[in-house]
């Protein structure tokens, strides 16, 4: 492209120069035309007296048109070219002797006049040779620059030539190659490759795409290996996370027994292909532990407890599985909490080799949940302990506050009746006593089992408390109102019972005692999630610190409350009614707010 560029610049400066060059030697030949014929007019002049002053004009104007052209000339003309030489002479010839002779003519001299006639031809071809000479070195300029610049658009259009197969080979071909390549690559076929790669800026290009190319093929070809072994990467993944969620599932039932923890055991074992396993449990730390679930066959037992005594099977617990498995085919993983429940699971393996990665992380995993399971296991046993207990503790509480009052009343009633016999009074009174307390004991009695036997099923706490407030409109001969807006708020199955047991209490009070028209039981939930219930009536009340003797209603609520861990408040007077409220706030948020 800079051939190009040069050739192009030689172009145009050798036409400026050669046109510069022959520029006014066309007017160099007109002016010598106008010479030749001057020489003739001024022949003509001198020839004619009245002609003759008007002849030195011309020979003046004459002089100065040969002067010019003698200064064009020797401008143009580069050493002794024949145009100099031939303007030299006829300059000379002029100066010599044309002018002289014509000066002479002009004055009158008739010789000079008639060699003036004879030497002015001559003159005037000398002048045509000047302008043949001028002619001549014009056309050969032209023809110069003629072949000047069919040269130059020869080279113009080779180098153009060479341009062009130069481009097409080193730059549209090896593109062209470069597409074809691209295309069959994206086709899927990884053997093609590019032939130029040489130092310039597409032989680098061809040389990266041969080597990415053969990198992709490199890829390639491993893909498929790659590709199956993540998908049984991901098959064993997922076979994992369906065992720990279904472990988890089976794990985290709240009626979860041992029998069901040893099948989860052994469909563990089936699916990750491990022996025979067991649960050993150290109670309160002691030892030798004993084993809660197990299928160990007798041999296996004997082997494994026989080499390893229990301390040193709790010992291996706090090892790592990997450390344990390279070193025997068993593996130990702890179970309980410190200060709690303590156990180990041995778990025997098929073989001697050590176990992968994966698999010891899903086998801790599952002894976290088994861990988990038999601490949730203790711990609902401890709670239905304890509820039992409670439960046993209400009803002696219950019983003696009431029943075993009755008892003692009559009791008391007896020994006066006995006195009464001996001193021979009339025991009809007494009788009378007797058969009201022995009604009153076996109405309280009925009301006692009536409370012990209540129960709030699977329909929840809501139908429960609206078949107690049937029970009592019917009792009571009018309808008990019921407003409950609990929902949201969540009790435990005991908070349940208790607060049921206290309305019922109070709504057994309005029938026995306090001869109302109207009764209602109202449920609500404060903004600190307290929760209140209120029992009141338009009743005819009573003085709360004279309570009769045989009435333990009031102390009974109040013993529940304390259980609740709420308060309860008693608003009464003669003839204003009654008003019963319970304020507590239940066990869940008082955790939640520890």
């Amino acid at each position: 492209m800079g051939i190009l560029a040069l050739l192009s610049f030689a172009s145009i400066v050798t036409s400026t120069v050669i046109a510069e060059n022959i520029s006014g030697q066309a007017s160099a030949i007109n002016v010598s035309g106008s010479l030749r014929m001057m020489s003739f007019r001024s022949l003509s002049e001198v020839q004619q007296p009245d002609k003759r002053q008007q002849a030195l004009a011309t020979l003046e104007q004459f002089e100065r048109r040969l002067h010019g052209l003698e200064r064009f000339i020797l401008d143009k003309s580069v050493g002794d070219t024949p145009s100099r030489a031939a303007v030299g002479v006829v300059t000379q010839r002029w100066q010599e002797h044309i002018r002289p002779l014509a000066r002479a003519a002009a004055d009158g001299n008739t010789d000079a006049l008639s060699v003036m006639a004879q030497d002015i031809p001559a003159f005037v071809e000398q002048i045509d040779r000047v302008v043949l000479l001028i002619e001549e070195d014009l056309e050969r300029k032209v023809r110069w620059l003629r072949m000047t610049q069919f040269a130059l658009l020869a080279l113009i259009v080779v180098v153009s030539l060479v341009t062009s197969w130069m481009l097409r080979q080193q730059l549209v071909q090896p593109l062209a190659h470069l597409l074809r390549a691209a295309k069959t690559v994206s086709r899927g076929s990884f053997s093609v490759r590019v032939s130029h790669v040489g130092s310039d800026e597409l032989g680098q290009l061809g040389h990266a795409f041969n080597t990415m190319v053969a990198e992709i093929a490199n890829m390639y070809a491993h893909l498929e290996e790659k590709v199956e072994e993540k998908t049984q990467e991901l098959t064993r993944t997922n076979q994992s996370l369906e065992l720990l969620y279904q472990v988890s599932q089976k794990l985290s039932a709240n009626d979860l027994t041992l029998d069901q923890l040893q099948a989860i055991l052994r469909e563990v074992e089936a699916t990750l292909e491990l022996g025979h396993s067991m649960i050993c449990i150290s109670d309160n730390g002691l030892l030798p532990a004993h084993a809660v679930v197990s299928d160990l066959t007798a041999e296996e037992r004997e082997r494994w407890c026989g080499e390893k005594d229990c301390a040193q099977c709790f010992d291996r617990a706090s090892q790592p599985l990997g450390v344990q498995s390279a070193v025997g085919g068993v593996v130990v993983l702890p179970l309980g909490e410190p200060g709690g429940l303590r156990g180990t699971l041995p778990i025997l393996l098929r073989s001697r080799e050590p176990l992968p990665a994966d698999k010891a992380r899903l086998i801790e995993t599952i002894g976290h949940h088994v861990s988990n399971a038999l601490l949730n296991m203790r711990r609902t046993e401890e709670k239905h302990r304890l509820a039992v207990l409670e439960e046993r503790s209400v009803i002696a509480r219950e019983l003696h506050d009431s029943i075993a009052q009755s008892l003692s009343y009559l009791r008391i009633q007896v020994t006066r009746l006995e006195k009464c016999i001996d001193q021979g009074c009339d025991a009809r009174t007494i009788a009378e006593e007797l058969k009201d307390g022995l009604s009153s004991a076996y109405r309280e009695l009925r009301e006692l089992i009536s409370t012990f036997r209540l129960r709030i099923d699977e329909r929840g706490f809501g139908v429960a408390l609206q078949e107690t407030i049937n029970e009592f409109s019917a009792k009571l001969g009018f309808p008990v109102q019921l407003q409950n807006t609990l929902s949201g708020i969540v009790l435990s199955g005991n908070e349940e019972m208790h607060v049921i047991r206290i309305i019922r209490e109070a709504l057994s009070n309005i029938e026995r005692h306090a001869r109302a028209s109207r009764a209602g039981v109202e449920i609500s939930v404060a903004t600190d999630r307290t929760v209140s219930v209120v029992v009141r009536d338009n009743g005819r009340g009573f003085n709360p610190a004279e309570i009769p003797e045989n009435h333990f209603g009031t102390s009974i609520m109040r013993d529940r409350a304390q259980i609740l861990e709420g308060e309860l408040g008693v608003e009464t007077a003669f003839g204003a009614g009654t008003t019963i409220t319970l304020n507590f706030l239940p066990q869940q948020y008082r955790q939640t707010d520890n």
